[in-house]
């Protein structure tokens, strides 16, 4: 298996055969490569393990797919519509009747895969809508598959479709990376953690104290990714490093850093 934005092989233990069968489904009627969104947990011998796979089939240019700041996408066809499930708000498109509605929905909304609102418009028509998601798996008319389905009551119409988790690249950046050490180069390793909170870790192999910086990060739609740190060994203390993903996977340091000079820093998964 080989990530996306990487051009090195990752070993899976694909026990289960889970990502086994949908790889002999698609293959036998796509062109490689095959793309394929999984759930897998790393082992201490950095092998992955997989325990479930979301989606299966639509080729390289699904990498592409970010559906950044949308928690769930919702789709079909016949009549073709489309449901965006964002942090406050479900997005609502039905392109047989070009509308598209906004519905507000609280925080806790979809815990258990359902969300229901309704709402009024500036000409006093009133909307409300339904929509859930099914552990049913579902393939779509690109013979795309996906591990979920959904279903939609918009103004008691009904709709039928496809359902998958968003935010594509913020859930496939957290991990671990360092950078390849030379002679006269300090040791770096940054974590990206869950909820944007980014630490990284600094040696310069010359006998003094590691440093420890902590602080968040934030994915920009230009393939860049800024660091933002706010504290360095417990101490209030800022600093802003930007990075650019380059085609190979790596993250490569843009412009000057207090910390690393100019265009320095070069990191890599190290898992």
């Amino acid at each position: 298996m080989t990530p996306c934005y990487s051009q090195e092989r990752r070993r899976l233990n694909d026990s289960r055969g889970l990502l086994a069968k949908r790889f002999t489904a698609q293959s036998s009627s796509v062109e490689l490569p095959v793309y394929m969104e999984v759930k897998a947990e790393q082992g201490v011998d950095l092998v992955w393990r997989v325990d479930d796979v979301m989606i299966a089939g639509g080729g390289s240019k699904m990498c592409h797919v970010n559906l950044s700041t949308i928690r769930f996408r919702a789709q079909g066809v016949n009549p073709p519509w489309l449901a965006d499930i964002l942090p406050d708000r479900v997005r609502v498109q039905s392109y047989e009747t070009l509308q598209t509605l906004n519905f507000p929905i609280d925080a806790y909304a979809g815990i258990q895969g359902l969300w229901e609102s309704s709402l009024e418009n500036t000409n006093g028509q009133s909307h409300s809508f339904r929509l859930e998601l099914h552990d049913q798996s579902c393939t779509d008319a690109l013979n795309i598959w996906y591990r979920w389905s959904a279903s939609m009551l918009l103004d008691d119409k009904s709709f039928q479709g496809c359902a998958r988790q968003g935010n594509l690249t913020n859930r496939a950046l957290l991990g671990r990376y360092s950078n390849v050490l030379t002679d006269n180069e300090a040791f770096v390793v940054l974590d990206l953690l869950p909820d944007n909170a980014a630490s990284m870790l600094l040696d310069y192999r010359n006998g003094q104290s590691l440093i420890v910086m902590q602080g968040t990060w934030q994915w920009k739609s230009s393939d860049k990714l800024m660091l933002h740190f706010t504290q360095q060994d417990g101490h209030k203390q800022e600093s802003v490093l930007l990075l650019r993903r380059a085609r190979s996977g790596e993250f490569v340091q843009e412009g000057f850093s207090a910390t690393f000079g100019r265009a320095g820093l070069s990191l890599k998964r190290s898992e």
